[in-house]
């Protein structure tokens, strides 16, 4: 069975190092970005690394792990496959698969880390369930990984094809969803799979878990983020353009709904860093979703659309190696992502096309005007490439399946 989950080498090498370690491991990210499939991979590993290793691998999607449903219940299974400790210095493993759905099983995780006996791993779909109220009920004992839907490399693997403008104008079409390699991408069947997905998420991710009291303002609100993907906005902004289509707003209800969104994984926000005064904005910050396949499928995939997917596949391969990701400024100038990781730092734009003059001195005059030796890369469709006193020009495909 687990042979049948593709390798997603990014993922194991960062949770590799925390093996057999006490601390619990968190994996966190939007639904079907591939959590499940990643515990699997885990667990094939540690099985190999580890012969004869002690396994509980509970999936709380499946109707089998049912009535699993408090943390009593949860402590009471442990107990019953583990009744006493195991000899040797080999913990055994405890996985459990969407764990927001075990009422109560924080204090039981805590107990488990501190006890130093096994090692843990859980995935769940909630951002401020596993990261913000967790942090304090794990008190330290934690660590987190934010699992994103595919980069283009593991699209190309996914879907067992080769790196070429029609791959790449796949996936600009219709995102990184894992499951789509078992669907095909064919826009109907997708359009379908990722509408499904969309309620899913809002309906058990932010309706019932934030009671929001007005479902419909909410989709709205989804859909004109969806709309402005990557344009500078505030959540006046966001209030005064819906009061215009006479949805009643304020920016307080903008701000409140916007969190629920980027508590599901469905959005999040790059905020504005002032480079010169190297600090960040309290306001004006840009949208951008995990995945673009949700965001064309609510308001269609256009050609003058382009422009904003392409932003957003660039922001996703930066977070997705682990970028620290905002919008910069520099005077009056504005560099599309400074991207952070320790002491590394870039910027980086991107555009459709240099090919024109105007464009060519823009992007990379945005670039010239930063006084420092950080990388600095211009990213666009353009087949012919020409780097500029230091600033490297590569085209989508290639910065895509580049390690930074």
């Amino acid at each position: 069975m687990l042979d049948k989950w593709i390798e997603r080498p990014d993922y194991v090498n960062r949770i590799r190092p925390f093996y057999q370690t006490d601390l619990i491991k968190v994996l966190l990210g939007q639904r079907r970005v591939g959590k499940s499939g990643l515990l699997h991979l885990i667990r094939n590993e540690l099985e190999i690394r580890y012969p004869g290793l002690s396994v509980l691998h509970i999936e709380k999607e499946k109707l089998e792990w049912s009535f699993l449903q408090t943390g009593a219940d949860l402590v009471a299974l442990v107990k019953a496959t583990w009744p006493k400790p195991l000899p040797g210095p080999t913990r055994p493993v405890l996985l459990i698969d969407e764990v927001q759905e075990i009422e109560d099983f924080a204090p039981v995780l805590r107990s488990l880390a501190a006890s130093g006996l096994y090692d843990l791993y859980i995935t769940g779909s909630n951002s401020q369930l596993l990261s913000g109220e967790m942090a304090t009920h794990f008190a330290g004992r934690s660590i987190n990984f934010v699992i994103h839907s595919l980069s283009y490399r593991e699209f190309l693997a996914f879907h067992g094809r080769q790196d070429s403008d029609d791959s790449l104008a796949l996936y600009l079409r219709f995102g990184g969803m894992p499951y789509l390699c078992q669907l095909g991408l064919t826009a109907e069947v997708v359009h379908e799979y990722l509408q499904s997905l969309v309620d899913t998420i809002v309906l058990r991710d932010v309706v019932a878990r934030f009671h929001p009291r007005n479902v419909g303002f909410l989709r709205r609100l989804l859909d004109y983020v969806a709309d402005t993907t990557g344009s500078i906005l505030s959540a006046k902004s966001i209030a005064d353009f819906l009061k215009s289509q006479r949805i009643k707003a304020t920016p307080q209800l903008v701000l409140d709904y916007l969190e629920f969104l980027q508590a599901a994984f469905l959005v999040q926000k790059t905020n504005r860093y002032d480079i010169a005064g190297k600090r960040l904005f309290e306001i004006g910050e840009k949208y951008y979703f995990e995945d673009w396949g949700i965001r064309n499928t609510l308001r269609g995939y256009q050609q003058s659309s382009l422009g904003q997917i392409l932003e957003n596949a660039v922001w996703h391969h930066l977070v997705q190696q682990g970028w620290r990701v905002h919008t910069g400024r520099l005077a009056d100038r504005e560099i599309d992502f400074v991207a952070e990781k320790g002491d590394a730092k870039a910027y980086v734009q991107v555009a459709l096309t240099v090919n024109d003059p105007a464009t060519r001195q823009r992007e990379f005059g945005n670039l010239l005007s930063i006084d420092d030796n950080y990388e600095k890369y211009v990213v666009s469709l353009d087949s012919v490439r020409a780097d500029e006193a230091g600033i490297k020009h590569l085209a989508a495909r290639e910065f895509l399946l580049l390690t930074l």
